[in-house]
């Protein structure tokens, strides 16, 4: 098996566990205790692995900050999900949330320029006609 699905799969198992544990601290705290204490964890965990493998950064290069753009857009999405997740059923919440990539499909197509099969845009319909499946009530 390649290296890229081994970790494929480890990402989608792990961040499905993710979800469905998270949805777990709503007993007993807030959305804004549980966005800050698993963002904390979240953060000793990058710099765990920042310093395991004796990594450094070079505020000069640009893409720097834009690496620090994504942490913000990444961490201002994990914000809205965390706060639908306090409302919303995990059942229907996670698998909407998990949509996201087709932002970036069109993204990618538009700015990027990137091509993609007929099979693959067949695919990101169905994924969001699953996604408005799975929503309705």
């Amino acid at each position: 098996m390649q290296n890229w699905l081994v970790f494929s799969l480890l990402c989608i198992f792990l961040w499905g566990l993710w979800g469905f544990i998270l949805k777990f601290t709503y007993k007993d705290l807030s959305w804004l205790q549980t966005y800050f204490l698993s963002s904390l964890a979240s953060f000793m965990l990058a710099l765990l692995v920042f310093l395991y493998y004796k990594g450094d950064i070079s505020l000069r290069l640009r893409s720097t900050y834009i690496a620090m753009l994504a942490g913000v857009f990444g961490g201002a999405g994990y914000i809205f999900f965390v706060k639908a997740l306090v409302t919303g059923k995990a059942s229907i919440v996670i698998p909407l949330t998990a949509i996201y990539p087709v932002v970036t499909v069109v993204l990618a197509l538009l700015v990027l320029g990137e091509k993609i099969s007929i099979y693959q845009a067949i695919g990101v319909i169905l994924a969001i006609v699953a996604t408005i499946l799975i929503s309705i009530k």
